[in-house]
């Protein structure tokens, strides 16, 4: 199994000065929601423009109150197929080769902490992030204005 290593640059100035490499997409969309047996909390996942051909996903975490603790959005994911009987050997390498293929970008705001983490991987570059409030990324352009998105996708959602 390979490990990467990378330090995020820190602060809120870094985070506004960050340049998301793969772009936002909000077109359709389909809603998976799941509750926990236990509390009551709430995860919704949006996929667009659909769960089977998903460019991006946002998931929203609410407290078992409704208060929202997380956003995350993940642009351009790898797809990949194991087959089967794949060793897990096999599994880590063809999942690694499609994430090294293919450039994304991640965005997670965590409202409990106030902490907000955004990432480029993968397409054979280095791996760039920053860390600092989610007052300065959550109405990012840069980042496509992620509270706006997460108001899409409350609507599309239902929650």
């Amino acid at each position: 199994m390979r490990v990467e290593s990378f330090v995020p640059v820190r602060g809120d100035s870094a985070v506004r000065a960050f340049v998301a490499d793969a772009p936002p997409t909000d077109a359709g969309g389909d809603c998976t929601l799941a509750r926990t047996s236990g509390s009551g909390a709430l995860r919704v996942v949006a996929f667009f423009p659909t769960r089977a051909a998903m460019a991006m996903s946002v998931t929203l975490q609410f407290d078992s109150a409704g208060h929202l603790i997380s956003y995350g959005e993940a642009r351009n994911p790898p797809h990949f197929k194991l087959p089967p009987g794949a060793t897990p050997a096999m599994r880590d390498s063809i999942m690694h080769g499609a994430q090294d293929a293919i450039r994304t970008t991640t965005v997670s705001l965590n409202y409990a902490m106030d902490q907000a983490f955004a990432v480029n991987r993968g397409g054979g570059k280095p791996t760039v992030a920053v860390v600092g409030t989610v007052r300065a990324a959550e109405h990012l352009q840069s980042l496509g204005d992620p509270a706006a998105r997460m108001e899409r996708v409350r609507k599309l959602c239902g929650v």
